[in-house]
């Protein structure tokens, strides 16, 4: 549904940006060159500074040792705290689940990663992680939805375990090695075969359109009731239904106001649902779409949700589309 394929899509959008901008930032404070503002000239005279560490400390020690605020109870002996221990990663441990102990799984086959996680300890239900399939696209997971054939079993800080169909328990840790793939050999070229008109299903892929018709119901030109079996089904299936619509952030001035939807058929899921092509969306519950950390919590809080509130542009006119989750 709409909420699947918009909060995925800025959600992931939102983790990858967070991610990026942290990088961005350290590489300006630490890496940076001097620029040219940067020069003796553009800023001026300024006295150079030259006491070290180790002055200042030898500076300190005096200081107690005259203790001339008081002077009855004389001089006061300090050595500096020991260095703390350096940092070492500790492995994280994770809740056993009915057939195996996620801490001693082994790292999953194939090109699946981790990409972020976002983790509630107290409200395990409620975390979800960035993972990025075989086919390079990331996409966000619940515990109980499959990627790649995988189910997702477990989800920590910085781990994920899945449960690969018919096999052991197998885990993806964000800060793990990435195998070099070693380079193709040449295949000879396999004639395409291209999709006729009538062949192609408008349609949303992965659910037949007597499924969509017997779990939608229209209420009025604005207000639909949704069975909750198809919200699920919809939920787990997020890559397929991503490829029926575009999601863009739309830029008034130079700030995002909103995210406008694209490439959508009548036949398919948000045609089914009222949305129609050009529709700008602004908020979903009151949770405002141009706000990362918003886009999150929205994400976390709207999959249980059994009403949906979609406040929306429409050429122009506010629209207000009301969904029902039952």
């Amino acid at each position: 549904m709409l909420l699947a394929v918009v909060l995925s899509t800025l959600t992931t959008t939102s983790f990858l940006i967070a991610q990026g901008s942290t990088q961005l930032v350290a590489s300006a404070v630490l890496d940076s060159p001097p620029s040219e503002d940067d020069s003796p000239r553009a800023r001026g005279p300024r006295r150079a500074v030259t006491t070290s560490a180790r002055d200042l400390t030898a500076m300190g020690r005096a200081i107690l040792e005259r203790n001339i605020f008081d002077s009855q109870t004389g001089s006061i002996s300090w050595d500096p705290p020991p260095p703390p221990p350096p940092e070492t990663a500790e492995e994280e441990e994770i809740a056993p689940v009915v057939d195996g102990d996620p801490n001693t799984a082994p790292p999953c086959e194939g090109s699946i990663r981790l990409v972020a996680s976002y983790y509630r300890p107290n409200e395990p239900d409620q975390s979800f992680a960035a993972i990025t399939n075989a086919t390079g696209t990331s996409l966000l997971y619940a515990v109980g939805m499959r990627v790649d054939e995988r189910e997702v079993v477990a989800i920590g800080r910085s781990r994920v375990v899945l449960r690969p169909s018919g096999q052991p328990l197998c885990s993806l840790s964000m800060f793990a090695e990435q195998p070099v793939a070693a380079a193709p050999r040449a295949q000879p070229a396999e004639p395409v075969v291209v999709a006729t008109p009538e062949a192609a299903t408008p349609g949303t892929p992965g659910i037949e359109t007597s499924e969509l018709d017997s779990n939608i119901q229209q209420i009025s030109e604005t207000s639909y009731a949704i069975n909750r079996t198809l919200v699920d089904r919809l939920l787990a299936n997020q890559a397929e239904l991503m490829r029926t619509a575009r999601v863009i952030p739309h830029e008034v001035d130079g700030r995002v106001v909103g995210v406008k939807i694209y490439g959508i058929r009548r036949s398919s899921l948000l045609g089914r649902l009222g949305v129609q092509n050009g529709d700008m969306l602004r908020t979903i519950n009151g949770f405002d779409l141009t706000e990362p950390d918003s886009v999150l919590e929205a994400y976390t809080r709207l999959r249980s949700a059994d009403r949906l509130t979609l406040s929306i542009e429409r050429r122009g006119q506010p629209v207000t589309m009301d969904y029902q989750i039952r």
